[in-house]
């Protein structure tokens, strides 16, 4: 915790690329809000995929860290971690998507929701893509920088620390829970002040926030180093 409250530490995040470009993805929702006029249902919704698109990407992160942590005899314990992980977070998605999708009224789209799996998440993103026909480009630019990052973090050449495929797991977790406290802060919003675009605002600062925070966990060793050089 002590990392967070050193200069060193968000000036080694400040440097990296992908911190600005996290930034950047993130002023999407701004343009959606005031272009589209997107309010905290979609907004919320388009977090949900989020989460979604971004426990795709951890899959691949797992065994890739796994790899480069274990050589390769790490492949078959990244992929077993992987698979671990993608029945447990996809219930915990899948859970969180069947409250999300039952709170809010989708205009002109019918969900039923099925068992959880592939068909289920495809499903009920349809249903977001239809209702809001703007989140495909949003979530497609998601997936594009999640990917991006994966790359740039696991590229051999690369010069990311290595974060081992335990935290790689857990690491979309926070992100659910701030989703909770976005939901629950435009609803506070809503009723207390009867401004609504307080609560989105809200969420979007929450949303970016996290985002600076991952990744300077992710170079906190290294603004470490630098603090001692």
């Amino acid at each position: 915790m002590i990392h967070y409250l050193r200069p060193s530490f968000w000036q080694a995040a400040i440097k990296d690329p992908l911190t600005w470009l996290a930034i950047a993805v993130d002023f999407v929702p701004v343009i959606l809000v005031f272009f589209f006029g997107w309010g905290a249902a979609p907004l919320v919704l388009l977090y949900w995929a989020e989460n979604v698109i971004i426990g795709v990407v951890t899959f691949f992160r797992i065994i890739a860290s796994s790899i480069v942590g274990l050589g390769k005899f790490g492949s078959i314990f990244g992929f077993f971690l992987a698979a671990f992980f993608s029945v447990h977070y996809g219930m915990f998605c899948f859970g969180h998507g069947v409250f999300l999708f039952s709170f809010i009224n989708l205009p002109g789209a019918e969900v039923g929701i099925g068992p959880p799996g592939p068909d289920a998440f495809l499903e009920m993103l349809g249903a977001i893509v239809t209702a809001y026909p703007a989140a495909v480009y949003a979530m497609g630019l998601i997936f594009v920088f999640q990917l991006i990052a994966a790359v740039m973090d696991y590229w051999p050449s690369g010069q990311q620390d290595y974060v081992s495929p335990q935290e790689e797991m857990f690491s979309p977790y926070g992100r659910i829970v701030l989703l909770h406290v976005g939901v629950f802060a435009g609803a506070f919003a809503l009723l207390a002040i009867g401004d609504p675009a307080i609560g989105v605002l809200a969420l979007i600062l929450l949303r970016m926030a996290f985002s600076v925070l991952g990744r300077a966990w992710r170079d906190r060793d290294r603004g470490a180093e630098g603090s001692r050089a």
